[in-house]
């Protein structure tokens, strides 16, 4: 190949050697630069933005580590005795939701399942919330299934005394 070159170049003038000599000086630092010097810069560019985004990133963790232990220990659950079925049922009474009950029973180990064929959610779900810290039983179970009525869900619900 080396020998084509020569013979290439013998076969120009001088002037036309020059000419092929200052565009090779011009071509060759061309070429490195957009075959080596570019992709690097770019990809320089690249990793320093990866390492801002990562110590960002690590400090919203630390911010968060430090607002997590502003936070006191939680309080204690106190356990109580629970109810039993007679007073699921009063409490159901009293949050007007005994009308809707499709099923209560207590199985084994007096866990006690409740059946609701349709029942309104947000009615089900404030008396949930209001009576579980005092019923003394933990929620094991539980399914709500849309309906077609609006508002309204079927729901299903185990509850197993606190242990």
């Amino acid at each position: 190949m080396s020998a084509r070159l020569i013979d290439f170049l013998l076969s120009r003038t001088a002037r036309e050697r020059v000419l092929l000599g200052a565009l090779m000086l011009i071509c060759l630092p061309l070429l490195l630069a957009f075959a080596v010097v570019i992709p690097l810069q770019e990809a320089r560019a690249q990793a320093q933005s990866e390492h801002q985004e990562a110590r960002a990133l690590g400090i919203w963790v630390s911010e968060r580590v430090a607002e997590l232990n502003t936070f006191g220990d939680a309080p204690d659950v106190v356990r109580s005795a629970p109810i039993g079925s007679s007073g699921l049922e009063q409490s159901l009474i009293d949050a007007g939701l005994r009308d809707q009950i499709s099923d209560l029973g207590v199985g084994d180990a007096g866990v006690i399942e409740l059946r609701f064929d349709l029942v309104r959610f947000v009615t089900l779900a404030n008396w949930i919330s209001a009576n579980k810290p005092t019923w003394g039983y933990d929620i094991t179970s539980f399914r709500f299934e849309a309906t077609n009525a609006s508002g309204r869900v079927s729901a299903t619900l185990s509850l197993a005394p606190q242990s």
